[in-house]
């Protein structure tokens, strides 16, 4: 009998704030990379339930896998925020189909994988899960156990077992391509830009060399950057582009790494030499950015369009204790290049590290304007969140400073820690940042009678119509901000009473959150590896 499988993307409680604010939904990478796996086995049949692209329910994604008849069900837990929907399911399918095997994968799965069995799954994936999904199929197959399966967390008859780490995987073009043909183009938008635009989420690398505090991805891949090569990276675009999508969001942590800087030029040669002619979203730090600017004009001419810049904060100081290693001159200077050859620039900040003052909060407002004034066309503002295997998670543990464990929370929109000047301040800034940040755009633009021209032109002013009808869904975001002001309140001001969250009484997750989840063997701290 075929081997069944079916992967799910769950929704997050709070809801996807790209998705209600700006149509955007790239395809699920992640769950088309396993499902590629699993179709390395003979006869066996796949299933992606996506339940943001398909709309539907927490009990209708229950319903829709268990009527598949599984033998295994994989959740991602792209983000902290998913836990909760992400357990219910996992219940809900175990309670119809008993002998379904459900395994979680995801950051979350990764520095939490307790907290995910006891949720009520059977198996969390540490890390990535390309190899180790593959495995645990075989085992289910064979009905050899999972014991020999590295890089895992798992119940068994004695309790939850925790495997030896896997080793990362050295050379991505290895990996199966994606199986595009799971998936239906429609239903992965980008609204903002275009009504009928169908954006496909793919990798040309995978980790990051930086130790920003607050970032999860550098442990979760295993503090290595790695690539695959030119010719595999053009494969995969020419079978996005064939399969009916015209934007492309590489889902890369950091684009652009300087020990990479001739391979991405000769990439960006070969993408112009073929005439892809796709639309590409990439995310890049600032001192890359800066330092090379002929490199960003020939990515603007084969298809780089839109730019995802990590500012983070206008605070020198705040900078420093982030450990972002870059400066705020940098950042001016990479929204210029990048706005000069015509690519949209969004830039990421955020307000409520534990160390912040208030006139940190104020420099970071006013760094936004100069940003703007630079050529910043979006921003997107968050609030700092000690999420599960950063070293500030450890650090708020330690100092007692989580007011709730409720991982609905853990959206990087909602405060959920007590810091300098206070979680409420710290969000009213977030949403005064946020919008004001785009009045004062429109306004300066008005005023200095500002015109853009080319592709961005397009880009932004379709842009624009589509916000234009999205005002009323944007008002009653307003709207309902203080009811979201009083939660917090509320929360904060129970735990000051009753005392705020630290070690003593979650062991377990303060043990799993800082383990090394990979086996480097001799070669330690290899920052990067590089496949020419």
């Amino acid at each position: 009998m075929a081997f069944r499988a079916v992967f799910i993307r769950p929704s997050n409680r709070t809801g996807s704030a790209y998705l209600s604010k700006w149509g955007f939904l790239p395809a699920p990478l992640g769950l088309l990379a396993l499902a590629g796996e699993i179709k390395r086995i003979k006869d066996s049949q796949v299933k992606i339930i996506d339940m943001e692209a398909e709309s539907i329910s927490l009990d209708d994604a229950i319903k829709m896998a268990v009527e598949y008849k599984p033998d295994l069900v994989g959740i991602t837990l792209h983000a902290t925020a998913a836990h909760n929907n992400a357990g219910y399911i996992a219940r809900g399918i175990k309670k119809l189909k008993p002998d379904t095997v459900l395994v979680a994968g995801g950051h979350h799965a990764t520095f939490l994988p307790e907290e995910l069995i006891n949720a009520g799954f059977d198996i969390s994936v540490l890390g990535e899960g390309d190899e180790t999904i593959y495995d645990i199929a075989n085992s289910i197959i064979d009905g050899t156990g999972f014991d020999g399966i590295n890089g895992i967390v798992y119940k068994s008859d004695s309790g939850i077992k925790r495997t030896k780490p896997r080793k990362l995987i050295s050379d991505l073009d290895t990996l199966p391509l994606p199986p595009l043909e799971l998936l239906d183009p429609s239903k992965y938008t980008f609204k903002v830009f275009g009504r009928e635009d169908r954006v496909m989420c793919l990798e040309t690398s995978r980790g990051c060399p930086y130790g920003c505090d607050f970032c999860s991805v550098t442990p979760t891949w295993g503090n290595t950057w790695r690539n695959k090569s030119n010719e595999r990276i053009v494969q995969e675009m020419e079978r996005a582009r064939d399969a009916g999508y015209n934007w492309i969001f590489f889902t890369d942590d950091i684009f652009i790494v300087e020990p990479n800087v001739k391979h991405r030029n000769e990439l960006f040669d070969m993408i112009l030499e073929k005439r892809l002619n796709t639309s590409w979203i990439v995310q890049m730090r600032v001192d890359v950015t800066s330092r090379h600017p002929d490199l960003i004009e020939k990515a603007a001419k084969a298809g780089m369009s839109i730019s995802f810049l990590g500012v983070e904060s206008g605070s020198p100081e705040i900078l420093k204790k982030m450990h972002k290693g870059e400066f705020t001159p940098q950042s001016v200077s990479a929204v210029r290049v990048l706005s000069t050859n015509g690519i949209v620039v969004i830039v990421g900040m955020m307000v409520g590290a534990p160390y912040e003052r208030y006139k940190d909060l104020r420099t970071t407002v006013k760094f936004s304007r100069e940003l703007a004034r630079a050529g910043a066309d979006a921003l997107q503002f968050s609030i700092y969140t000690p999420l599960p295997g950063t070293r500030i998670f450890d650090e708020a543990l330690d100092s007692k400073s989580l007011f709730t464990l409720d991982w609905d929370r853990y959206d990087v929109l909602t405060p959920v820690m007590k810091t300098r000047v206070g979680p409420v301040l710290d969000q009213i800034v977030q949403f005064y940042a946020s919008y004001s940040f785009y009045i004062y755009k429109f306004m300066r633009g008005k005023l200095l009678g500002l015109q853009l021209s080319g592709k961005k032109k397009k880009l932004i002013d379709t842009g624009t119509k589509f916000i234009m009808e999205m005002m009323p869904d944007y008002l009653k975001s307003i709207a309902g901000f203080p009811r979201h002001l009083l939660e917090t309140y509320d929360m904060y001001w129970k735990a000051k009473s009753n005392g705020f969250i630290g070690r003593e009484g979650h062991e377990d997750i303060s043990e799993n959150s800082n383990k090394i989840i990979y086996d480097l063997g001799k070669k330690k701290n290899v920052y990067y590896m590089i496949k020419r």
